[in-house]
């Protein structure tokens, strides 16, 4: 942390949302900010998200009553982050317009799967987002997601041909399922780990697939993956499935955690290619419906090849975030 911060910064995130909240929160220290963190919705509970969900008006009023009592009273900012920021409204933009020097916000999701931050956007100083299909809609800027950790100091040797570690939501188990097929696999034939987020989702997913819930059941587990066990899974895999959700056209973290480890990606996402972070050699795109015999052949021509090791950092994005570095351009 910063010890002599010179600057502030209202952090305004999904502070329940896997660690984002701390690493956007050390990235904006160690570029001089002294950070405040605000949730993105209130109240901050179970009944918060459901309604923030449904997208209620009562949760963007009361986010803005908390957000003026407890951080805009008496107080200036610097600066303003909004990430993904689904409880806000335009009041409450123009509230923080009036006690920050500059705000901006990023979207990690997209408008086709949240759309409430579509609202209030257009009271930004500077709006991007990971999201294919919304920067180009919206000319907004792009600024695709990072690895939440540095690669590793050696390579690890592979051990895994392939491997899955995902949650089990959207189309994601029978997307997994195609692959496998596509490459003559069995469940037991790799590192396959799927992660039930609670009874409901099992019950979900179980009547949507329920043959693929029997071949698959072995893998399913109702709690997830330590996270050193992740990073040890995917650094010592040759190829790592990885689904996009259905809704968004943005690439997923797991496909730059991939990048920073050596680790070869499955992925449906088309736009990968798309990427000036990604080579030919770091992934290859199959969608469910595709030829099994063409995703023979690239893994063939890939087996068991490290391509190169690029991190892109969380630091990475905010910078990007802040319009202090141009994201680099893809194709």
């Amino acid at each position: 942390m910063n010890a002599n911060p010179s600057k502030n910064c209202l952090l305004i995130i999904p502070r329940t949302f896997y660690s984002f909240s701390k690493m956007f929160r050390t990235a904006l220290e160690s570029l001089g900010y002294d950070v405040i963190e605000a949730n993105e919705e209130y109240p901050e509970n179970a009944l918060g998200k459901i309604m923030g969900k449904l997208d209620l008006e009562i949760v963007r009023k009361t986010t803005r009553r908390v957000v003026n009592k407890r951080f805009l009273q008496g107080k200036s900012y610097d600066l303003v982050v909004i990430i993904k920021g689904r409880g806000v409204g335009k009041q409450l933009v123009q509230d923080l317009k009036r006690h920050a020097r500059k705000l901006v916000w990023y979207h990690f999701d997209a408008l086709a799967y949240d759309r409430a931050t579509a609202r209030w956007s257009e009271g930004m100083d500077r709006i991007s987002t990971f999201d294919y299909r919304d920067a180009e809609e919206r000319g907004w800027p792009l600024v695709e997601l990072f690895s939440a950790q540095p690669p590793l100091e050696q390579n690890l040797p592979i051990q895994i041909g392939f491997s899955a570690i995902l949650r089990n939501h959207s189309n994601r188990l029978a997307y997994l399922d195609a692959v496998t097929r596509a490459l003559d696999l069995k469940p037991d034939d790799g590192f396959f780990y799927i992660f039930e987020q609670n009874t409901f989702s099992l019950a979900r997913n179980f009547l949507r697939h329920p043959s693929l819930y029997w071949r698959w059941r072995k893998k399913i587990h109702r709690s997830p993956l330590p996270y050193d066990e992740y990073r040890r899974v995917l650094a010592t895999s040759d190829f790592t499935i990885d689904y996009a959700h259905d809704k968004q056209s943005g690439l997923t973290m797991r496909s730059f955690e991939a990048l920073a480890v050596g680790a070869k990606l499955i992925t449906n996402n088309p736009n990968i290619v798309r990427s000036s972070h990604f080579q030919t050699i770091h992934a290859i795109v199959f969608e469910r419906n595709g030829d099994p015999a063409l995703l023979k052949r690239e893994v063939m021509k890939r087996q068991s090849e490290r391509p190169p090791i690029k991190w892109r950092s969380v630091t990475d994005c905010v910078l990007e975030i802040l319009g202090e570095r141009i994201p680099p351009q893809g194709v």
